[in-house]
């Protein structure tokens, strides 16, 4: 009521009322977003930490069998990975393939003179990624982060170079 009295006729709210409402659910909303976007974020990157260990240990299967590391087509060729997993008619829906990682592009690199591999995922980053927000003022969300993993199996930040776990 406000202070305010009113007649037993009269029903219904007051405009102020109706308005510290309305704010009290928008501060609700947007601190609930924040936060949904951040974890939805995290469990992307824990996907792509998860799917790039699987990779190095069918590395490490492939050595022991053919004593070399192998590329996307010869693990392919193996069976490690599935044939279509990495066409460009691939857009990004299909999550029932083997080492699929959403919203990432895998690179691999094989150092034929050492006898090593580097996997690389890095973020996807074109115009239909483009609209998550970046909360970086609130603390919260940031872009996805590129992380790889090398033949003893430790995945890292690219950025850093700081392991992971």
């Amino acid at each position: 009521m406000l202070g305010m009295k009113r007649n037993r006729d009269q029903h219904g709210f007051t405009l102020m009322e109706v308005l510290i409402v309305a704010t009290i659910i928008g501060i609700l909303l947007s601190v609930g977003t924040v936060q949904y976007l951040e974890v939805k974020r995290r469990a992307k990157e824990k996907l792509a930490i998860q799917k790039l260990s699987q990779l190095a240990i069918y590395e490490t299967f492939y050595f022991r069998t053919y004593g070399s590391y192998g590329d996307w087509d010869e693990l392919r060729m193996e069976g490690y990975i599935n044939w279509d997993y990495i066409e460009q008619s691939d857009n990004l829906t299909h999550y029932d393939r083997p080492v699929y990682i959403p919203e990432y592009t895998i690179e691999f690199e094989l150092d034929l003179e050492e006898g090593g591999f580097r996997i690389t995922a890095k973020p996807v980053l074109d115009q239909a990624h483009l609209w998550y927000p970046r909360w970086v003022i609130l603390g919260g969300i940031d872009d996805l982060r590129s992380i790889y993993v090398e033949r003893d199996g430790v995945v890292r930040w690219l950025e850093t170079d700081r392991a992971v776990y």
